[in-house]
């Protein structure tokens, strides 16, 4: 049986960190996302890591949602100031505007007739939307993708 002195035994543990085996988690983690500087763009926003929370907006049979609907997306600008970012949706007649919360992140949470609009009974519908940011230079930035919203509607009967 080999003895191990503390010392070793924590080196080689920082080591192993250091080189990213202990410290690498799930690949969707937030904490592990890493944005490449290249994707930032030079004259205007970049629009980064759009995401909803939680992944399905789902309503109860009011048709209100059961967690807050929320949109986020994080908006860098390295040569001006972001004014206005917006979320589009692209099959759906919607356009609304987000707002700063803190730093570069920017919110929308949808309203109940935001989200009754694109409700379905029965139904998840899927949508795509994309995020615009404009600059006080009047430079506009979109979302590389489109992020998919998932609304799940239940059954609603003319009996229930």
């Amino acid at each position: 049986m080999l003895k191990h002195s503390k010392g070793v035994i924590f080196m080689t543990a920082v080591l192993a960190a250091s080189s990213g085996t202990l410290l690498n988690g799930c690949s969707s983690s937030p904490l592990s996302k890493k944005t490449d500087a290249q994707n930032l763009s030079t004259t205007g926003p970049s629009v980064l890591n759009p995401r909803t929370e939680p992944g399905t907006f789902e309503l109860t049979r009011d048709l209100k949602p059961i967690q807050s609907p929320v949109v986020l997306a994080e908006v860098k600008d390295m040569n001006g100031t972001v004014t206005s970012v917006r979320l589009h949706f692209n099959h759906a007649p919607l356009d609304i505007p987000m707002s700063r919360v803190a730093g570069t992140t920017w919110r929308v949470i949808l309203t109940k007739e935001q989200l009754q609009k694109l409700a379905v009974s029965g139904q998840t519908m899927r949508y795509e939307a994309t995020i615009s940011a404009r600059n006080d230079r009047g430079r506009v930035g979109t979302s590389e993708s489109p992020i998919e919203i998932l609304v799940k509607a239940p059954e609603i009967s003319a009996t229930g």
